[in-house]
């Protein structure tokens, strides 16, 4: 195999960089690299590459997009692409897999593997599994439900439970006491209970359902000839659903059954739904203790030996400045994590920020510029107008990763051709400013926690914590969109 032509696509600079150094180290040094996949495009359009190496996840055009633009080109359609990702989901490969992908890259990925899958992939082999569709299997039938039916008098049980065979599973009880040693031992999904019995009546025997934590959940339909009103209320304040008066109609009773299951069915997915909820938060708050306490030790080391062998000058210029880069991932990493619990401090209400001077016009020169390389491929315009120099107080970090979140925001919800305006106005107040609007269903809860609408792998944090931020500051942020005037987001930070 010849000496192939890779073009390197990762909108983060430091991961180009990493990959042109192992593929340098492999030999391959015909290498081009694209901060996104719109300069990806023009690079591809203007010369021949033999291999394509992607991020999966970018702002503007995804790998997965960027792919499916390469394979509608004719001239492209069979080019070697491989998708670079930090982790896979099934149904993501599935799509990767349809739309054609040479194969898959893990990160964290050793140069070894790198080699290994270029070499298959410029081969025309796939070393990642492909996703099947999982082998067509017999549904298991759906088990009935069961229902109890309890009453003194054969001739009822034996209606009541003729009526009802067909749909659901009946067991028969002529006793109240035998009625509670049934629901005991397997508990039936509804009982139809006749008011008046010997010995121990309904009442009592639904009182004694309900009483139990085992039992409490399962729903209870009176069967009663009584007409009187207070015995109903009674028996719905004891924790019935319903009642069937007798002489049995069977279309109302299967009815009032049909929906007494439905509407028990319903709250138990609801109250499965909540746990699930509760588990999760729990595992997330989990996570993010994991995320702010014990990954400090590890960057920290990672600071600290690459700064000594830094130090120590034993390495060339080229190790030096992976050196340099390794070190300000890591310090930026260790930046988040205190963001991190920043931002817990803040819900919390214990947090005031620093009284740090901070200049809002250098601050917003640097995200504006910082905005302009990332769009430079998109053909989307950083516009910049800084009315007034305004010092204000507080973390130059918050505030710099919330008007840097809010801008790559814009620039993401905008088209190609469009402007996003950035505006320091007298009195602290900044606007961020594109044409694109809200979608409806996000206008009211735009600055909630996790709202999220239309926006792929969306966290739903961002305006969120631009308000903690904000608001932590002193000041405000409002929101206002509209199909025709765009989105325009207005800070107001008191000044120093």
């Amino acid at each position: 195999m010849g000496q192939p032509t890779i073009l390197v696509v990762d909108d983060f600079a430091v991961m180009r960089d990493l990959v042109v150094h192992q593929l340098k180290l492999l030999g391959m040094t015909d290498v081009q690299t694209a901060s996104n996949g719109e300069d990806a495009l023009k690079l591809l359009a203007s010369r021949k590459f033999t291999l394509v190496l992607s991020d999966w996840s970018m702002p503007g055009m995804s790998g997965l997009e960027l792919l499916q633009q390469v394979r509608a080109h004719p001239a492209l359609a069979r080019l070697p692409f491989i998708l670079v990702t930090a982790e896979i989901q099934r149904e993501k490969v599935a799509a990767a897999i349809e739309a054609r992908v040479s194969d898959f890259l893990l990160k964290p990925f050793r140069p070894e593997e790198l080699e290994r899958r270029i070499h298959a992939a410029l081969g025309g082999q796939r070393l990642a599994p492909s996703v099947q569709p999982a082998a067509a299997t017999a549904a298991p039938l759906p088990q009935r439900q069961t229902v109890l039916v309890v009453d003194d008098t054969p001739a009822n049980l034996t209606l009541v439970g003729g009526l009802l065979r067909d749909d659901y599973q009946v067991k028969l009880a002529a006793r109240g006491d035998k009625a509670l040693q049934l629901c005991a031992a397997s508990a039936p999904d509804l009982v139809l209970l006749d008011l008046m019995m010997p010995e121990m009546d309904g009442f009592e025997v639904c009182r004694r359902l309900k009483a139990d934590p085992a039992t409490a959940h399962i729903p209870v339909i009176f069967l009663t000839a009584v007409s009187d009103a207070s015995r109903t209320v009674e028996g719905l304040a004891l924790g019935a659903v319903d009642y069937v008066s007798k002489p049995i109609e069977p279309m109302i009773l299967k009815a009032r059954v049909a929906t007494a299951l439905r509407t028990a069915r319903d709250r138990e997915n609801l109250r499965a739904q909540f746990d699930l909820a509760l588990e999760n938060a729990r595992l997330r708050e989990e996570v993010e203790r994991i995320t702010r306490h014990d990954l400090h030790n590890p960057l920290a080391a990672i600071i600290g030996m690459s700064s000594a062998m830094l130090l120590a000058g034993q390495l060339n210029e080229a190790q030096n400045q992976q050196l340099v880069a390794i070190e300000r991932t890591a310090n930026d990493m260790l930046d988040m994590l205190k963001l991190s619990a920043l931002l817990l401090r803040m819900e919390a209400g214990d947090y005031r920020p620093e009284q740090t001077p901070v200049d809002l016009a250098a601050l917003l020169q640097r995200v504006a510029d910082e905005s302009r390389g990332i769009c430079a491929g998109r053909q989307i315009t950083i516009a910049l107008a800084l009315g007034a120099a305004l010092s204000v107080s507080g973390n130059p970090l918050l505030l710099y990763s919330m008007l840097h979140n809010l801008v790559r925001n814009a620039t993401e919800a905008s088209s190609a051709g469009d402007t996003v305006s950035i505006t320091l106005a007298a009195g602290g107040e900044i606007r961020i400013h594109n044409r694109a609007a809200v979608p409806e269903v996000m206008r009211a809860r735009f600055f909630e926690k996790y709202a999220t609408a239309g926006k792929e792998n969306g966290s739903g944090l961002g305006t969120y914590s631009a308000r903690l931020i904000t608001e932590a500051h002193g000041g405000s942020i409002s929101m206002t969109t509209s199909e025709v005037d765009g989105t325009t987001l207005t800070i107001v930070l008191p000044a120093r």
